[in-house]
């Protein structure tokens, strides 16, 4: 059975490990950005991976979403959650 596709393609996404995430994640805000030097890519990166929002997002996905907000003159702040969902679902039941 094939997965089913949305408008961006396919709705599940292979896993990737945090290291692999942030990798790829900071190659492709250097190559919307080549401003950026490296260093900076792997900081925004990780600082993009914590959230859960851009995390869940395939890497590519989050840097050019990251990008867009970034460059958009009235966007708001980006902020954390008070609690992560993850830690709040691991308590239901």
């Amino acid at each position: 059975m094939r997965p089913s596709l949305n408008a961006k393609g396919p709705t599940t996404m292979e896993a990737l490990d945090a290291a692999t995430w942030r990798s790829r994640c900071a190659q492709r805000m250097a190559e919307l950005d080549p401003d950026l030097t490296r260093s900076e890519a792997e900081r925004l990166a990780r600082d993009v991976h914590a959230f859960e929002r851009t995390r869940a997002m395939a890497p590519e996905a989050a840097a050019e979403f990251i990008s867009i907000e970034m460059n958009r003159p009235e966007r708001a702040p980006f902020e954390r959650r008070s609690t992560d969902r993850s830690r709040q679902d691991a308590g239901a039941v």
